[in-house]
């Protein structure tokens, strides 16, 4: 099984710390989500040309691999679309200087009026022509399950619209649970044949119909359930933390979620 955590909760950590602690316990990669307040791949300073190669020699000293980056592109709104795919264009020529083999981006909203297959439609599009940017780089597209792209109507459309080979899923397990809880199998089925990175985090279902996140495990999403089902399929992608304190900066600190993580997922 392969661990990692997102920067996302760690928003207060300098880089060198980040490369420190992870290595401190024992995390092979980290799953970039920000690094010393800038979120955009070109906008961070270990990344800019300059800098690259000492970064790189940086994690190798850690014994560290990025294994994404996730940015905040997304196809719902077709009038940003000519800004997304410029980012996105940009955001694939850092990851392949810097060896980052995946890009998350969303899907995320559909808007009122619009059906699932229209929706789907704009993500494909888009997702496609960063794929087509991407040809002959060694980097891969992932859209996350995120927002309302979290049932299976929404991403069997959308897996039958993307033509790319570079198209892949990161199943995030907090956002379909918000639709199907216990009853994962037919929503993991239906993206496991694209399924390239895991997002890991809980929360409780509570009885008004919201969600809280909490500590991983102490919530209602059956994690070890949907790990072992994984396994055994032969998934071979990480399981990646998500805290999410950069957003809801209530939740505990990372120095006692990060370590806590890595022994729950093995033990």
């Amino acid at each position: 099984m392969k661990l990692s955590f997102t920067t996302l909760g760690c928003p207060d950590w300098s880089f060198e710390k980040i490369l420190t602690e992870a290595q401190r316990m024992g995390y092979p990669a980290i799953e970039i989500r920000g690094i010393e307040g800038k979120m955009e791949a070109d906008e961070i300073e270990y990344f800019k040309p300059g800098r690259q190669q000492e970064t790189k020699r940086r994690l190798a000293d850690h014994g560290l691999e990025m294994c994404a980056f996730g940015s905040s592109i997304n196809f719902h709104d077709p009038e940003k679309k000519a800004q997304m795919i410029e980012t996105g264009r940009r955001t694939i020529d850092v990851c392949q200087a810097m060896g980052i083999p995946y890009i998350r981006l969303f899907g995320d909203k559909i808007p009122e009026g619009r059906s699932v297959d229209e929706a789907a439609r704009l993500a494909a599009e888009g997702i496609d022509e960063l794929c087509g940017y991407a040809q002959g780089t060694n980097v891969g597209i992932l859209l996350e399950v995120h927002g309302n792209f979290n049932t299976i109507e929404v991403m069997k459309s959308l897996i039958a619209q993307v033509k790319s080979p570079r198209f892949g899923i990161l199943w995030d397990i907090e956002h379909s649970d918000k639709i199907y809880g216990d009853d994962f199998m037919p929503f993991y089925q239906t993206v496991r044949p694209l399924m390239k990175h895991i997002h890991v985090k809980d929360h409780l279902r509570m009885p008004d119909g919201t969600f809280k996140l909490c500590h991983v495990g102490d919530g209602d999403i059956p994690i070890h359930e949907i790990v072992k089902a994984v396994l055994a399929d032969g998934f071979d992608g990480y399981f990646s933390l998500e805290w999410e304190k950069k957003w809801h900066p209530d939740l505990p600190d990372c120095d006692t979620e990060f370590p806590f993580y890595h022994k729950f997922m093995e033990g």
